[in-house]
């Protein structure tokens, strides 16, 4: 399929009828040429990722990195990818092999067996394969709605821009006119089966290419990749090294036939869709879902719930809803509250599209407003709690207040007097434990349990 896309480049640029020389046509060539670059079908990088947790914070640590050095074998004519990884930290981690072969995907962790691998890193193949800096021109190249559009400038600088549709992505290339380079490419899209992005809904990505050298099979690609989502940094990708061509035996992308059929059994539906066979009333006024994704509890005042933050996905919030509906017939979810300055919070599109009330904490704003804006839903679904107050539902009384709780500036405090129990969804760790008991101690509250995205009630520490 490659060899073919070549010579369909090839011949948009050098055969009769060729549309007009762009930009994209110097890039090809300042990269190698179109055949230098189609050549490429199979490669080995070592690489470092920086992955970085997104945030809307404006300071220089709000992006907790953690590091992976892996390395990374395509063989983009099959497609197959082999990813053999390993995290650094300060516990030594077992390497992590994962394998995706066209459209199946297996993971073999240390010295386990090899097992299913969940749908999204099916997805995540095909966004890496298809702006990989040596195929995302060619494959631009090649498409039939291949279009130029007006020059922009970044940082003071021109840059030309061309459209196209790679690999079903709709993407915008950014194309430097001083070198010639590409700059970045920008697309949008979804990544539902992705734990981590499917609270984002249909996001805009971008992948920046900086640090340009000559490579042993003779273009020049980058050694840097920065990618952004939702306008914010996501992780940054460095290339220690590169072999071309012999990099792999045939059996590095082999995958069974009883492990295909595990895959097709178990894999194919999103990471977070699991069954709530662990939701429980913890008593009558508390409730918690026990899967992960799921919203972290809920607290019931009078005969209405209110959700504690609101699942990763739409459809999270929506299942424990209807848990609670099963459980505690004749009630009702009056609001979601939303603790914690993160993004996990998807469900809350459901909510919004059936105007459920969410209250948020003036750190999960940003995460909330962009969320809703890409599941089209309006930003006003959202409330900011912006000073201490009381809510009355159901009869009942809550009091909501902001507070800063180490690494995450910008929580909610809740405290339901009448349960004597308080509650912060980052105040998981004993550090922001600390912190939400000497603002209980300050107010001079009763408090016998706390709660945090880790457990809906604990005893409160003395």
């Amino acid at each position: 399929m490659l060899t073919l896309l070549v010579a369909g480049a090839l011949a948009v640029v050098q055969g009769p009828g060729a549309r007009p020389a762009s930009a994209l046509d110097t890039a090809i060539a300042r990269m190698g040429g179109a055949e230098a670059l189609g050549r490429i079908e199979r490669v080995r990088y070592e690489l470092i990722t920086q992955w970085q947790r997104t945030s809307f914070a404006d300071v220089p640590y709000a992006d907790q990195p953690s590091y992976e050095i892996h390395s990374d074998v395509r063989d983009y004519t099959i497609p197959a990818w082999r990813n053999t990884r390993r995290f650094q930290g300060a516990r030594p981690s077992p390497e992590v092999v994962d394998i995706v072969r066209d459209t199946v995907a297996i993971r073999r962790l240390g010295p386990a067996p090899w097992a299913p691998l969940n749908v999204a890193y099916v997805d995540e193949r095909r966004e890496l394969f298809a702006f990989a800096p040596e195929r995302v021109l060619l494959l631009a190249r090649g498409a039939p709605d291949l279009r130029v559009l007006a020059d922009t400038a970044i940082g003071g600088r021109p840059h030309a821009r061309v459209a196209a549709t790679v690999d079903r992505f709709p993407a915008t290339l950014f194309l430097r006119r001083g070198d010639g380079l590409p700059a970045f490419v920008r697309y949008r899209a979804a990544q539902p089966n992705d734990f981590g992005l499917a609270p984002w809904g249909a996001m805009d990505v971008e992948v920046w290419y900086s640090g340009w050298a000559r490579t042993p099979a003779g273009v020049v690609l980058p050694r840097q990749l920065d990618i952004r989502r939702v306008g914010r940094p996501y992780k940054r990708i460095t290339v220690l090294g590169a072999a071309f061509d012999s990099v792999a035996s045939p059996d590095s992308f082999a995958v069974s036939d009883s492990l295909r059929a595990a895959y097709l059994a178990t894999a194919v539906k999103p990471m977070h869709d699991l069954p709530l066979d662990s939701a429980r009333m913890v008593d009558a006024r508390l409730a918690t879902f026990g899967a992960p994704g799921t919203p972290a509890g809920a607290v019931k005042l009078g005969q209405r719930w209110v959700l504690l933050e609101t699942g990763q996905s739409p459809f999270s919030a929506e299942r424990a809803a209807a848990w609670l509906e099963r459980s505690d017939p004749g009630s009702e979810i009056a609001a979601a509250l939303v603790t914690a300055p993160a993004a996990g919070n998807g469900g809350a599109a459901w909510l919004a599209a059936r105007n459920v009330p969410i209250h948020a904490s003036p750190g999960a704003m940003p995460f909330l407003a962009t969320i809703l804006r890409n599941h089209r839903q309006p930003a006003t679904a959202a409330s900011v709690v912006a000073r201490a107050q009381w809510r009355h539902i159901g009869g009942d009384s809550l009091w909501v207040e902001p507070i800063d709780l180490p690494d995450a500036p910008g929580s909610l405090l809740v405290y339901v007097p009448s349960l004597g129990w308080a509650y912060s969804a980052m105040a998981a760790g004993p550090l922001q434990a600390e912190y939400l008991m000497r603002r209980v101690k300050d107010r001079g509250w009763t408090v016998q349990r706390i709660g945090s995205m880790r457990a809906i009630a604990v005893p409160a520490p003395k």
